[in-house]
């Protein structure tokens, strides 16, 4: 899972969220059957094994033809903006929150009430669905649930000397000292990486007894001295000597932010703060040793649990599909456990526990570890995530990556840039 927000420009935004019910989908009928689009974005591994995925889907179903298209996270959404706006729309998509619901509230994603049969929605609990859920109808099923860990390399830790936290106890300031503690016993190593995106910060809200919006996504539900606590966190942490350079985060951060591009993946970190759960298999893959998921700092002495884990991606239909109940058929079948025997948990853990019983005998370390960590975060009871504003979800993680980097580079004080994101925030509701 990538980050829950995307990086997408507000002027590409605003282009798809001012097209309404889109006349016309490009799929249809080729005389030999009916054709469908299925746009997703992920890694080389992904889109390797989903066209396997829809290589079985066809021969269950030798009328229906799909034609695959994916490209990486960094591209998605402006692709899928740009076909909103050129009323082209793929059949199915992969889609998160929030960015989803400009899409929803503009009439452009199927409601899958019309095809419950068919998308087969009594699999879901209502908890699973509750994010995709708006006004009674159904936009949307999970693609598996995930979450944000600190990933640490225990490697690592080993060479430098310095022993894992409990996470049933540590702390904010245990996170400080440990990375510094690292980076003074190796100088080739950083303790941690600067987090850069905003999934710690919702932690950290979450844990004081806020989150970023009210229940039902209307208003803000955090205070500007909540999240300005938060940048005052993030700046002891960079000088503390535990992290790489402000420098060298920003160059990261925008060479991407796949697992196997992290800096932990590449050892030049020993902890990374907010990896997607489902990228713990990549991120192995690609640093060619174990890593660990460890539950966030501070959930000891929290005023409510912090940690959450949630529905990583969802999959959708175009509203304006030819063809709902094939797209809804194809629904079903990314979910079944032909698709999860070849995928297993890089969309995430499934929903469906008749599923996960189905793959569990041929499930690996990594991913018996990913299920482990969900269990362990549940097993805190976290409170629902509230479903994001539909103008300003879309607008947040721009703002707060301008933000968040103005406050590395000193150009605004934790008060200041809190203040300013609050306002920011504010207005575009």
């Amino acid at each position: 899972m990538k980050p829950l927000i995307s990086r997408i420009g507000a002027a590409t935004l605003a282009s798809a969220m001012s097209v309404s019910l889109l006349a016309a989908c490009s799929s249809g009928d080729d005389g030999d059957g009916v054709t469908l689009r299925y746009f997703w974005w992920g890694s080389d591994a992904r889109h390797a094994y989903t066209q396997e995925i829809l290589e079985r889907f066809e021969e269950l179903h030798p009328d229906i033809n799909v034609e695959p298209e994916f490209t990486s996270w960094d591209d998605y959404w402006n692709k899928l903006s740009t076909s909103a706006a050129a009323q082209d729309l793929p059949d199915v998509m992969q889609v998160v929150d929030p960015l989803m619901y400009p899409y929803i509230e503009n009439g452009q994603l199927l409601d899958l009430n019309t095809v419950a049969d068919a998308a087969h929605l009594e699999r879901y609990s209502e908890s699973t669905l509750s994010l995709s859920t708006v006004d009674d109808g159904v936009y949307a099923v999970p693609g598996g649930v995930s979450g944000f860990s600190v990933a640490i390399a225990p490697e690592a830790f080993a060479e430098a000397g310095v022993e894992i936290p409990d996470e049933s106890t540590w702390d904010w300031d245990d996170y400080i000292e440990t990375a510094a503690a690292i980076s003074a016993a190796n100088p080739d190593m950083a303790g941690s990486d600067i987090p850069m995106f905003s999934q710690v910060a919702t932690v950290w809200l979450r844990q004081h007894g806020e989150n970023w919006w009210s229940p039902d996504g209307s208003d803000l539900a955090f205070t500007p001295e909540t999240l300005a606590g938060y940048w005052d966190w993030v700046i002891r942490l960079r000088d503390s000597g535990g992290t790489p350079s402000v420098e060298t985060m920003v160059e990261a951060h925008g060479a991407g932010s796949s697992a196997a591009q992290s800096l932990l993946a590449l050892h030049k970190v020993a902890m990374n703060p907010a990896l997607a759960t489902n990228q713990l298999g990549e991120l192995e893959e690609t640093s060619g040793g174990a890593a660990q998921l460890m539950i966030y700092p501070g959930e000891s002495d929290a005023q409510v649990t912090g940690s959450f884990v949630k529905p990583g991606l969802f999959y959708a239909a175009s509203a304006a599909t030819e063809h709902p109940e094939e797209a809804a058929m194809l629904l079903d079948f990314l979910n079944s456990a032909e698709a999860i025997e070849l995928q297993k948990f890089d969309r995430g853990v499934p929903v469906d526990p008749a599923v996960v019983e189905a793959v569990s005998g041929d499930l690996t370390e990594t991913e018996l570890a990913v299920a482990d960590y969900n269990a362990r975060v549940t097993a805190l009871g976290p409170e629902p995530l509230p479903i994001p504003n539909a103008n300003a979800g879309g607008a947040m993680d721009e703002l707060y990556d301008r933000i968040n980097i103005d406050v590395l580079f000193d150009r605004l004080t934790p008060e200041e840039a809190a203040q300013q994101f609050y306002d920011g925030l504010k207005a575009e509701l």
